[in-house]
């Protein structure tokens, strides 16, 4: 995920023709209610030029963005009430071919909209969501500064093409309203780049998934045979940034680090009693974008893969400390009706294997490696203790969404509910299961209910049944799909009986702080 605009992580400035009487407006505001950015605006008449102007919304340059070199391309999901202006275009990077304009600069394509309307003359209220694809082979940088239309195309001429470097490091993205007189408008939900290849546990590199679904809502698409790597501390890294926080308010003492070495991130610290509740507080190690309520916050982008076609989680780790306040949660979404509990969570039980009396190291205990089934993680669990209130098994509208296995936007680690110590190694956090027709020694209740929801958040009345094993005999293929029939056809009557998911969320520590208010009053 490059930008989220459930939790922005950038800064986006407007800017519009500025010289010889542009008179082009335009603006972009970050709607924190919907969640979306609003670029809106009207392009004008430049009178000296008599040509249209432009408007444009723009990351500040320079900033940090991940690695997008292995990616096929650049993804939006957007909605729009005028998607039949054909001024909407694109832009990243700083380069410029030679003889261009100073302030011509970056890589820029088309971006086309689709209107719903029968009538394409009248675009009002159309607002559908929609998920646009732009391969970085479809961008140049040899586009006409007066109108923004490609003069030289990639495939024109390779010299204008993104090269390895530009997509290494992207240094801004802009949406535009260019060359075309007329309003413009757009909701913009996210953004991000699909078709990415990544080194998984059991192979040098994975293959792109070539079954991209354009409602994937802004996703990162990466698939290996079995297993995709989530997160690896194998080589002394991390693809993402990971941070502690802890339970912040009324007075909560619990503390924790987190550092990275020896092949492994050490989770360690001590998850302490809150005066005022007198209860056990919490502390995580988490990644993804998250808001503290003392300013300091995780601004690094994170990216997530899709692990939407498999069955498990995975976690290789082990345990310094006999401690059973372990669990594990990803996602933000949160039950209808729900104020504090944010994401899908699940216990870890981690044998612990006692040092060598003959060794203070802590080497010579052994990993393990822990599979949590995705229906074993439920969006409904309780605030205070971390237990499951409500398991997916019992209630599938509170199993993990598709679109949240498509794009994790956070994972954390935590310490909660239990008093004590925490001493914690992680080497690799992974998806297992994920190979067409799932494990062949799977067993039926190992199989997992997702739910598919909207990028709005209305439930839809879809569900993929993972694990369900159909193979190649004509027999067993005919009993499959029979029992995955019958088994979605009963979930989604449970789930319409459900109100509508709400499956965006505010950041976990302003949860956190929520709920320990409303406790104290």
């Amino acid at each position: 995920m490059l930008e989220d605009f459930a939790g922005p992580i950038h800064q986006w400035n407007e800017m519009n023709d500025p010289v010889m009487g542009g008179k082009s407006t335009g603006t972009f505001t970050i709607d924190t209610d919907n969640h979306v950015g609003v670029f809106h605006g009207k392009v004008e008449i430049v009178s000296f030029l008599n040509a249209p102007g432009f408007i444009k919304a723009e990351t500040t340059k320079g900033e940090t963005w991940p690695d997008t070199t292995t990616c096929t391309g650049l993804q939006l999901t957007v909605s729009s009430e005028t998607p039949s202006y054909t001024g909407f275009r694109v832009s990243f990077g700083n380069k410029r071919p030679p003889g261009a304009f100073p302030y011509s600069y970056g890589f820029k394509t088309d971006l086309h909209l689709t209107s719903n309307d029968a009538n394409k003359d009248n675009d009002d209220d159309d607002g559908t969501i929609q998920t646009i694809h732009l391969p970085f082979d479809n961008f140049t940088d040899k586009w006409d500064a007066g109108t923004g239309n490609a003069i030289t195309t990639c495939a024109e001429n390779k010299e204008f093409c993104p090269t390895a470097a530009d997509k290494a490091s992207l240094y801004s993205i802009a949406i535009w309203g260019e060359g075309v007189e007329g309003e413009v408008d757009m909701q913009l939900y996210s953004i991000a780049a699909y078709g990415c290849t990544s080194s998984t546990n059991d192979t040098a590199a994975a293959t792109t998934n070539d079954n991209d679904n354009d409602n994937d809502n802004g996703i990162l698409d990466i698939s290996s045979d079995d297993s995709i790597t989530i997160e690896d501390f194998s080589n002394n890294q991390s693809i993402n940034k990971w941070i502690t926080m802890n339970d912040p308010v009324m007075g909560g003492e619990s503390f924790s680090s987190i550092s990275i070495h020896d092949g492994m991130a050490s989770f360690e610290g001590m998850c302490a009693i809150v005066p005022f509740l007198k209860a056990p507080g919490f502390i995580t190690m988490t990644t993804g974008t998250h808001f503290r309520p003392d300013n300091n916050n995780n601004k690094q982008p994170a990216i997530f893969p899709d692990v939407s076609a498999c069955k498990a989680l995975k976690l290789t780790l082990r345990s310094r400390v006999d401690y059973d306040g372990y669990y594990v949660s990803f996602g933000t979404d949160k039950v209808p009706g729900g104020h504090h509990a944010m994401g899908y969570k699940a216990p870890i039980d981690i044998p612990t294997t006692s040092i060598d009396a003959s060794s203070t190291s802590s080497t010579s205990l052994s990993f393990t490696d822990i599979t949590l089934n995705f229906s074993s993680f439920s969006s409904h669990w309780d605030d205070a203790t971390g237990k499951t209130k409500i398991t997916c098994l019992e209630d599938p509208s509170v199993c993990p969404t598709v679109e949240t296995l498509q794009n994790m936007k956070t994972i954390s680690v935590w310490g909660e509910g239990v008093e004590g110590n925490i001493a914690l190694d992680i080497k690799y956090i992974g998806a297992v299961g994920c190979a067409s027709g799932g494990n062949d020694d799977a067993k039926d209740d190992d199989t997992s209910l997702i739910s598919s929801s909207s990028a709005t958040g209305t439930t839809n009345s879809s569900i993929m049944l993972l694990g369900t094993n159909i193979t190649t005999n004509s027999n067993s293929c005919v009993w499959g799909i029979a029992t995955a029939a019958i088994g979605s056809i009963l979930v989604v009557l449970l789930m319409r009986l459900r109100h509508r998911r709400y499956n965006r969320s505010d950041t976990y520590d302003e949860v956190k702080q929520v709920v320990l208010d409303a406790d104290m009053a």
